[in-house]
């Protein structure tokens, strides 16, 4: 089967874009594919409509698609490689579709029917000697010709399975059910496949992400490095991030360390909610330190808590003096 204008056939010019291409390909092909169209001349003119992509193809030497079936590929994402972005391999078996019969599974050509010799009705004895009757062929309805299995696929519609195996990039910021775009190289074919790469994301071990994209993050620290506002480190799907304590305060806002709010757009934040932890029972050595403690703070005249410690102390026992006199 020659085709002589391959641009022609797909209604374009021979300037036309690999895009258009592709559209005017997968536009003709659901048009005429058999399946979907009772006309006689379906099979043939997908036929046609799949020759001409392939000597496109051959004469521009380049990836111009081949195949108007999408596969899937499924991939699961840390919460972190999520957020950072990352390339990943994917790699599977993709069965397509036979471009000679166009997943018809039957030859372009209908031949002659072998039992009624392309009549259609054959002979069939009676019970009485000398008498016969026509009646329909039962091998080709009655149509007088059949449709052999199409040689390449032997009659199954599809073609041999191929392997893919490709690096595609995942931005930032994808979320659980999204479905990524992506183009792989088949094994021993030229051309490219699409591929939909659908995500999902694993269930992070002390991180939680929000629809705002708000990271949220519960942290177990010190009691004592909280009363004193020391320091600590805060997980974030970007590493570890120091975090300035505060007495009395036990919700952070770190700017700008949360998840992207779109795909590649910018960050939300990471709300931490710190658990101060303090000794159930205190211990002798644990007493003595808080002893220590008390007589450094309030125990020193010469600072503020002392001073005003003093100040207290002696009102309270003017108090208390006053109330033992009037008894």
């Amino acid at each position: 089967m020659e085709i002589d204008d391959p641009y022609s056939e797909l209604g374009l010019t021979a300037d036309a874009s690999d895009a258009d291409v592709k559209a005017a390909w997968r536009r003709l092909s659901a048009r005429w594919h058999p399946d979907r169209n009772s006309s006689p001349h379906a099979l043939h003119r997908i036929q046609r409509i799949n020759r001409a992509l392939g000597a496109i193809r051959d004469v521009r030497g380049q990836a111009v698609e081949e195949s108007g079936d999408v596969a899937d590929h499924a991939i699961s994402l840390s919460l972190e490689d999520a957020a950072c972005g990352c390339i990943r391999e994917v790699q599977g078996v993709i069965a397509q579709t036979c471009t000679r019969c166009a997943g018809s599974g039957f030859a372009a050509q209908p031949v002659t029917c072998v039992q009624c010799d392309g009549n259609g009705r054959v002979r069939q004895a009676n019970w009485f000697p000398g008498l016969a009757t026509q009646v329909v062929c039962d091998a080709c309805s009655g149509q007088g010709s059949t449709r052999a299995s199409c040689a390449p696929c032997a009659g199954s519609g599809q073609a041999a399975p191929r392997r893919y195996k490709s690096r595609i990039r995942i931005p930032a910021g994808v979320r659980h059910g999204h479905v990524l775009h992506a183009s792989v190289a088949l094994q021993g074919r030229k051309g490219q496949q699409a591929l939909n790469v659908r995500v999902s994301l694993l269930p992070h071990d002390f991180m939680v992400l929000e629809d705002d994209g708000t990271i949220k993050v519960e942290v177990p620290i010190d009691g004592f490095a909280w009363t004193a506002s020391r320091w600590t480190d805060v997980p974030t799907p970007y590493g570890l991030q120091q975090m300035r304590l505060q007495r009395g305060a036990l919700t952070y806002r770190v700017r700008g360390a949360g998840f992207p709010t779109a795909p590649s757009g910018p960050r939300a934040d990471c709300l931490v909610t710190v658990v101060p932890l303090f000794p159930a029972e205190w211990n002798k050595r644990q007493e003595a330190l808080i002893d220590k403690l008390v007589a450094l703070n309030t125990g020193d005249d010469t600072s503020a808590a002392g001073a005003r410690a003093r100040a207290w102390g002696e009102r309270l026992a003017a108090w208390d003096a006053r109330q033992r006199n009037a008894d």
